[in-house]
């Protein structure tokens, strides 16, 4: 399945905060959503639908990678209050108002000081490229101490992002990608990314798997813009700019259209 989305509006509604659901947030009968999202099913009249747009306190793993910084900057605008966990405070040029936690993904007591009073968690992290020899648990060891961290403070709301070639979407991306890159470049990287999904999608948690495309530092094009499929079968996708999966990512926050899913995103 291919979803399509429309343009995004701004209803002319202040911003509120709503009361807790699922150990999140949840919208009273008179909080009405800040933004509407329009969005189109491939095939299909225009479907229309609405999401709450909440205001968070969210922490930020990956938050010093390029996807990272640029997810801090747009939740940031979105009114988000908004924590970058960080390994070295010395090196992380972030700002007031976002806060910085010290903290290791392979640290769980670090990771339970970081979230602490957080009510979800954008997962960004990155790493250095693998090659096909070197084997890699960063990806897997990380998030299952996130899962336990999480669990341990009450957080259940996960958005991770991982990537076109983890789990069923092997062999989905450019041909280049799928015969050289991947396994030349970045074997060990998505062989540790698919047990980072696997992990995620036993945990528990109310969580959203990002398969972003390959990356790209251009400007964003929009929602317009984006495809989202979340059925892979004879599909072969190709790139999309970090800006747009950010966005990508806080809109899932707010509406939680993908839940339990692992949507393909692209251009």
């Amino acid at each position: 399945m291919v979803i399509e989305e429309g343009s995004l509006t701004t209803a002319p509604v202040p911003l509120r905060k709503p009361r807790a659901r699922h150990g999140l947030n949840s919208a009273g009968p008179h909080d009405r959503p800040a933004f509407a999202f329009g969005w189109k099913r491939s095939g299909s009249v225009p479907l229309s639908i609405n999401a709450n747009y909440w205001i968070m306190k969210l922490l930020i793993i990956g938050a010093t990678g390029a996807t990272g910084r640029e997810t801090v900057s747009q939740a940031l605008t979105q009114g988000h209050a908004v924590t970058a966990l960080v390994r070295d405070c010395t090196k992380a040029t972030f700002v007031p108002p976002v806060k910085k936690a010290v903290g290791d993904v392979l640290d769980v007591s670090s990771l339970e000081k970081a979230l602490t009073g957080q009510e979800a968690v954008i997962c960004s992290l990155g790493s250095a490229v693998s090659g096909p020899i070197k084997e890699m648990t960063l990806f897997s060891e990380g998030t299952r101490n996130l899962v336990a961290a999480m669990k341990s403070q009450g957080v259940s709301r996960l958005i991770c992002i991982t990537g076109i070639g983890a789990g069923n979407s092997k062999g989905h991306g450019p041909w280049y990608y799928n015969w050289l890159i991947q396994p030349l470049v970045l074997r060990g990287v998505y062989k540790d990314k698919t047990r980072q999904e696997e992990i995620v999608r036993g945990s528990g948690l109310v969580w959203t798997l990002v398969r972003p495309t390959i990356l790209t530092n251009g400007g964003a094009k929009g929602v317009g813009a984006v495809q989202v499929f979340t059925q892979l079968a004879e599909i072969h996708v190709s790139k999309i700019c970090r800006a747009d999966v950010a966005a990508f990512c806080l809109r899932e926050l707010a509406d939680g259209r993908f839940q339990g899913q692992a949507p393909v995103i692209t251009y």
